[in-house]
This record gives structure tokens, sequence and C-alpha cells, in this order.
């Protein structure tokens, strides 16, 4: 990990992210700071988090229609990937989770990454609506950020669209790519087709209104419960603020960690929300970083807490663990062959599920490619 430079690139913007965010920082009223906490509100903020986080377990599940995986191994790639993405830069946790998912459900690792990318577009889109929503509330937010959310927005919508018409047209657009790179020897390879039909097969969901609408539904879950959460947690810090400051925080944060990926948002995420509350709430520099390093921390600390509990049920170990990250830092063809047998242990609790949302007819698994 010390020899790739995404690593140094994360490192090198959480560095900067704390410097900034310490502008101002007096070290005794920061200490003070941290002393308002009500430890009493952490079972509250916990289950208010596990209740959030199981949106997402279920969101995902979704998006794998018409396969239908078990929510425990959701929950489990889910954890595993989390964890992963926390302790490396640019969420390499979620090329991760989708090889073992994948893997462990017997379903093609390319509709598996097709999932996660329409899990990141469906995120980006709904903390972009709870954006706009909030516009006429905070008549005060800077025009820039305005303008940075709706661009995201419009580039959130603009990949749905294509995305839909990949896959309405799946057949031709394949033709026409097929001949366009016919010259190139290498891309001729009939793996590589196989690789992005699956790929494309995982958008298809896109197109069905039940499933679609259910991750939507589980979207807005996941968003406005966060924010009940951060929320929740401002009160355990003593600050008296609206549920429309929660609200923008999670947005915020979220575009801010979507630009400037760091491992596990560390910098970033204070930043913003440093920058935020002082500047839309006039809430105290001091105040403002300790509330940002408590409910950072938080979630954190669960989201690890839930990565090696998953990792020591799988059987994974962390020297594992950094292989899979290692590994998997390219996707290449080598993803229609799924995770290596050597990274995942399969027991028997490793057959897969393949029956449809409804549970009654099986769908026909498909083998990886050889």
């Amino acid at each position: 990990m010390l020899k790739s430079k995404r690593f140094w690139i994360g490192l090198v913007i959480t560095i900067v992210c704390l410097v900034l965010a310490f502008q101002g920082i007096q070290l005794d009223k920061l200490l003070e700071a941290f002393g308002r906490l009500n430890w009493f509100w952490l079972p509250v903020l916990v289950v208010v988090f596990m209740v959030s986080y199981l949106g997402r377990v279920f969101r995902w599940q979704v998006l794998f229609y018409p396969y239908r995986p078990r929510w425990t191994r959701v929950f489990g790639a889910l954890n595993i990937g989390y964890f992963l993405s926390n302790i490396t830069p640019a969420r390499l946790g979620d090329i991760v989770r989708a090889y073992m998912l994948g893997t462990l459900e017997r379903i093609p690792v390319a509709r598996a990454l097709s999932t996660v990318l329409i899990e990141r577009l469906m995120d980006g889109l709904t903390v972009v609506v709870l954006l706009v929503a909030l516009l006429p509330l905070i008549p005060n937010i800077p025009n820039d950020w305005r303008n940075a959310g709706l661009v995201l927005g419009a580039i959130g919508v603009t990949g749905f669209i294509v995305l839909a018409i990949l896959s309405l047209q799946k057949e031709r657009g394949m033709a026409l790519l097929q001949r366009i790179t016919s010259p190139i020897k290498f891309l001729r390879r009939e793996g590589l087709w196989r690789f992005i039909s699956n790929l494309i097969d995982g958008f298809s969901v896109i197109r069905e209104p039940r499933p679609f609408l259910t991750a939507i539904f589980w979207s807005f879950e996941v968003w406005l419960v966060a924010s009940f959460l951060a929320w929740l947690t401002m009160f355990a810090m003593g600050l008296t603020l609206p549920f429309t400051a929660a609200i923008l925080l999670q947005v915020l944060t979220a575009l801010a960690v979507s630009v400037a990926a760091s491992p596990g948002q560390l910098g970033v995420f204070h930043l913003t929300a440093v920058v935020m509350l002082t500047q839309l709430f006039g809430v105290d520099n001091n105040i403002a970083l300790a509330y940002a390093f408590v409910f950072h921390g938080l979630t954190y600390i669960l989201l690890t807490t839930l990565g090696l509990f998953s990792a020591w049920r799988e059987g994974l170990d962390l020297a594992r663990i950094r292989d899979i990250s290692a590994q998997n830092r390219e996707v290449s063809i080598e993803a229609s062959h799924g995770v290596p047998a050597s990274i995942v242990q399969h027991g028997d609790n490793a057959t897969p599920d393949a029956t449809d949302v409804n549970g009654n007819a099986k769908v026909p698994v498909q083998e990886p490619v050889e």
C-alpha cells in the first residue's frame, strides 16, 4: 500500500484538510468542547446508525435484481468493503466487496460491480435532491456550493440516462463497440466481451419499476436517518440547531468527499463540517471541530468494528484483506473470474441463493468466464 500513488495522494489530502480545519483552534477550548459530549446518548446513536446502515444493505441487495443474494452475505461484504475504504484511498473497498459477494453468491462479478456504480449514482442524486429541497430553507448557502451540487446532480442524471440506454440497446451498442475496437487484438478476447455483457446486464434494474423504486426508497431512508443521527449527535454535544443543519451537513460532506477522496473521509469531512457549521450557523470553531471528530469518530469506529467482525466471520485475517486490496487495485478482465480461492475461504454456507425477488423461481447461475 505504501507504494500506491493513491495512498500518498489520499494522505496529502487528509493532512492539508486537517491543517486547514485546525486554523484558529485553541487547544484548551477544543478539549473543553469535547467535554460537552453527553455519553448517555451513545446507545441511541448506535441504534440510529444501524437503522441507516441496514438501509444500505437492503438497497444493495435490491440492486442485484433478478438475483437475490442473502442479506447476511450482503451485510458481511458491505462491512468488509467499508472497512477497506476506511483504511485505503479511492474507495477500493467498493471493488473488493463486489468481488467477494459475486463469488460467494455465484453471481457474475461484473454484475456485482455494476450494482456498485448504480449505488454511487443513487447516493449522488439523493444528496443533490436533498440540497435542492434545502435551498429555500437556508438562503445563505454560498452560490459556489449550490452550483457545485447542481453540476454533480446533472452528472448523476446523465449517468443514469447513459446506463439506461446501454441496457436498452445492449446488442447494438456492443456490436458497434466491437466494430470500433476490432483492429486492437487485445480487445478481441471473448472473455472481455462476456465481462462487459454481464456488466451491462447489471444496469437492467434501472428499467424495472418495482426494484428501482424500492432502491430509491432505501436511498432516502439511508440519508434521512443518517441526517437524524447527525442531528442527535449535535444534541449530545450541546448544539441546538435545526434538523436542516444536519441534513445540510450530510449533503455537503458527501459532495466534498466525492470530489476529494481520502481514507475514511479523514480531514475532508472535518474541514467541510467546520466550514459549514461556522459560516452558516455561527458555531464556534472549537465546538464545530470537536463535533466533527465525535460524529466522524462514531461512524468510523462502528464501521471498523463491523468490518473486523465480518472479516473474522468469513475467515479472513488482516493479511488476506491487504492481499485483496493489492490484487484489486485495477479492474480488469480477471474480474470475471471472481475472488481467488486463496483469498476467500468457502464453507458449506457459501451456496448460492439464486431465487428471484419473490423467492419463487431459480435464476440460472452464470458460471465465471474461463
